[in-house]
């Protein structure tokens, strides 16, 4: 008859049963740190291969929304550079990229307020914590959440919430590196993003006006006119000098007339079909791809007419602006890009002397 286990034995099976059960939830941690470490690492693929801030806030927000299936996710965007990017409304509006999925602006004093002085991430289950302070329109569809700060440093970029409706997903006790990590991370990226854009607007964008610069414009002008030639097709280009009684020295009121001008200009060529450039102190060089002399003459009197109809305003002063426009197009005879330019610098030119201003006309290339 075999012998009954005595009481030293039964309690170190049981001890034995008890470590297994507490191996078993070890593995079963490590398994499910790993799923979350390879979602992070895919996650940050996308914040360090991308350049382009609208591109960065789509993938981020598409890449989170299928990997950790959140309920709800916002993207709260406080640093005044973003506000300034991704929101052109005024007031800067909330919206939703994709189902569940929203930008919203925040601003500055409210991020401190919402985040505190050294913000961590802050995980809360709705029925025992509450919601943090102005998250309460996610009330219906959030029973857990996380908030990450995004923030490098002292830069405080803004904040994303991961909300769940299931009320076991985050927990106040829960580890918060992983999140802590992603959020320093997203801010990074978007420091990175914010860098790149600045260099790339200095390497081709005028500074004041926000147009193409001299350099890009001419760039550009020289690419159409191969293009053109190549295939045979018409090319035409506007030289556009404003006159506005301003002291000029790009300071003060003559800057802002100017800087109204090029947004009057934005606003008058189809994007998809011309190219607006800074050319001089007062001048803009228009290429029209594509637009023979006798089309580009008629867009001529409309700009006249806009510019001189919506003069500058400040206060009670209104600084009305007027043009003079030569033109210069493709032909046999022209042997490169600055004869396009030369040629309605010329016309230009003629039209000042008649004017008697002519001893304001733009040098020619």
């Amino acid at each position: 008859m075999p012998e009954t286990p005595g009481p030293g034995l039964e309690e170190v099976i049981r001890e034995n049963r008890v470590l297994r059960g507490e191996l078993a939830a070890v593995v079963a941690n490590a398994l499910e740190n790993e799923v979350t470490w390879r979602h992070f690492a895919a996650i940050e693929r996308v914040l360090f291969r991308t350049r382009d801030m609208d591109r960065l806030v789509e993938e981020l927000l598409g890449e989170i929304k299928e990997r950790f299936q959140t309920g709800l996710l916002v993207l709260f965007l406080s640093h005044p550079e973003l506000l300034d990017r991704l929101f052109q409304g005024e007031p800067p509006m909330s919206r939703e990229t994709a189902p569940g999925a929203w930008i919203s602006p925040l601003d500055p004093d409210s991020a401190q307020a919402l985040l505190g002085p050294a913000p961590k991430p802050l995980l809360f289950v709705s029925d025992r914590n509450g919601y943090p302070a102005m998250l309460g329109f996610s009330a219906g569809s959030m029973a857990s959440g996380a908030l990450i700060p995004m923030k490098m440093g002292d830069l405080l970029f803004g904040a994303l919430l991961l909300g769940s409706p299931d009320p076991d997903r985050y927990h106040p006790e829960d580890g918060a590196d992983f999140l802590e990590q992603l959020g320093i991370n997203i801010a990074l990226s978007m420091d990175n993003c914010l860098t790149y854009e600045k260099v790339r607007d200095f390497a081709v964008k005028d500074q004041l006006t926000g147009v193409l610069n001299f350099f890009q414009i001419h760039t550009i002008l020289d690419k159409e006119f191969r293009k053109a030639r190549r295939s045979g097709g018409p090319l035409s280009v506007l030289v556009v000098d404003l006159n506005f009684v301003q002291d000029w020295d790009e300071s003060g009121s003559g800057m802002e007339v100017l800087k109204h001008a090029a947004r009057l200009l934005e606003e008058i060529l189809p994007e998809e079909r011309c190219f607006l450039g800074r050319y001089g102190s007062d001048e803009f060089l228009i290429v029209l791809p594509g637009v023979p002399e006798e089309e580009a003459r008629e867009v001529i009197p409309y700009i006249s007419s806009t510019m001189r109809k919506s003069p500058y305003r400040e206060g009670n002063t209104a600084t009305i602006i007027t043009t003079a426009i030569g033109v210069g197009t493709l032909d046999e005879g022209a042997s490169g890009a600055g004869d396009l330019v030369d040629a309605a610098c010329a016309e230009l030119y003629d039209i000042k002397l008649r004017r008697g201003v002519a001893n304001d006309a733009p040098a020619r290339s």
